[in-house]
């Protein structure tokens, strides 16, 4: 691939700081409003604020992760701005797939649906690194983004195990799985 083919990554992270505030700001408008002002009717809607917090944790990190690798990036090619593009789409169903699984907590389709779209973005953020990689090849920070226990494997066993536990007759736990996947992303960024 020529040097022509290669671009530099201003525009793409301009773009993906607007469509995360988008995502984040259609998330809380999506927090429905207690029946009246009192911490009972606060508390009949705790798992729309559940939901609201792991989506929000989820948009941070990535948000996070992204400005952390794009430091490191000295130029992409389409294929890393496609996998972007494949990243937001995945990402935009989250507000939905949020407001899902708050009015129905218990419900095995609706955490399936949304694990999925949680393992779906580690997915696309692993490949988005490999190829980062590849086409950085001197970025040695970037080897450390391509680190698959983290970024895979860890992420897929909690997700499993949140899946065996909805099939007990536990969907909540598929949600309690992710929350814990982001909790300790966090906290491995912050080391």
């Amino acid at each position: 691939m020529s040097e022509i083919n290669y671009m530099e990554t201003g525009r793409l992270e301009a773009f993906y700081d607007a469509i995360i505030a988008i995502i984040v700001t259609v998330l809380v408008l999506e927090l429905p409003q207690p029946a009246s002002a009192s911490l009972a009717s606060i508390w009949a809607i705790k798992t729309s604020y559940f939901a609201y917090l792991i989506s929000f944790l989820v948009c941070t990190n990535l948000w996070q992760y992204h400005h952390l690798i794009y430091h490191h990036v000295e130029k992409i090619n389409a294929k890393v701005i496609w996998l972007n593009i494949l990243l937001m789409l995945i990402v935009s169903i989250l507000p939905y797939l949020t407001t899902f699984v708050a009015n129905n907590p218990f419900s095995f389709l609706t955490q399936v649906l949304y694990g999925v779209d949680f393992l779906l973005i580690n997915v696309v953020l692993f490949m988005m690194a490999k190829l980062l990689i590849k086409i950085n090849p001197d970025q040695d920070f970037l080897k450390d983004a391509l680190d698959i226990k983290n970024a895979i494997a860890i992420p897929s066993l909690l997700f499993i195990v949140g899946l065996v536990g909805a099939f007990l007759g536990y969907p909540i736990l598929i949600s309690v799985c992710i929350l814990i996947t982001i909790v300790r992303s966090i906290l491995f960024s912050l080391r």
